[in-house]
């Protein structure tokens, strides 16, 4: 299944909510905006899987106007029960690369960027509740993606979720047990999180980093610095 432009629903509830935010944004000054959380996964696989909220950020020069847009229109939390979370550009944390795989798509003169339904798969499993395992099961019985062996790749693109976290960080869940529960619901049977997905990743990084050191190493080792003389 394809996640271009092309195959957005914006017939939907949230695609419906969407346009009309898109519309009804100042057309005098073109915003970027990027649309994450379970969004992605209604306009692209399921428009039955449905959240209470729109979940959205701009740049950090633009998170004030747009809290205080979203409430203008009555869109805010506390005033609709189907409502816009604009939220800080660091609240989505997926993979590392989750930026190169995100749709582009003109709405009213505005960009949109909606990340790609693996990354914000990704981004479920530090949670993963209920609602979370249930969108990867859709997303798996819908487009038969990711495969286990798929996952498992693309979890290695997230493997700094998997270090330990911050003790201010109370949201973030264990992900090294989250991930095994998932492998059980989804494929009946344990992962070694560790073995598949921590450890590769970092050999990759450390064989990057190698090349990319022995490279610059390489390059300063016949550098032909001219010899001091007199002036």
């Amino acid at each position: 299944m394809e996640f271009g432009a092309e195959n957005l629903d914006w017939l939907g509830k949230s695609g419906k909510r969407l346009d009309e935010f898109a519309e009804r944004l100042p057309s005098e000054r073109r915003m970027q905006i990027t649309v994450f959380g379970s969004t992605p996964l209604q306009l692209f696989v399921e428009r039955s899987f449905l959240s209470e909220d729109i979940d959205l950020f701009g740049d950090d020069s633009t998170t004030d106007f747009l809290t205080q847009f979203v409430a203008a229109n009555n869109w805010a939390k506390d005033q609709t029960d189907f409502y816009i979370q604009v939220c800080d550009p660091l609240a989505f944390k997926s993979t590392t690369d989750w930026a190169i795989r995100a749709i582009p798509v003109e709405r009213h003169g505005h960009l949109f960027r909606f990340v790609h339904p693996w990354d914000v798969l990704v981004s479920k499993v530090q949670r993963l509740e209920e609602k979370d395992l249930n969108a990867f099961r859709i997303v798996i019985e819908k487009t038969g993606h990711p495969t286990e062996e798929e996952l498992v790749r693309h979890l290695q693109l997230a493997v700094d979720l998997y270090r330990p976290k911050f003790d201010e960080e109370s949201t973030r869940g264990d992900m090294l047990t989250n991930t095994n529960l998932l492998w059980h619901e989804l494929w009946g049977k344990d992962i070694d999180v560790r073995a598949r997905i921590i450890r590769p990743a970092l050999e990759r990084a450390e064989r990057e980093y190698g090349e990319v050191d022995g490279n610059l190493k390489h390059r300063l080792e016949n550098l032909r610095f001219p010899k001091p003389g007199k002036n």
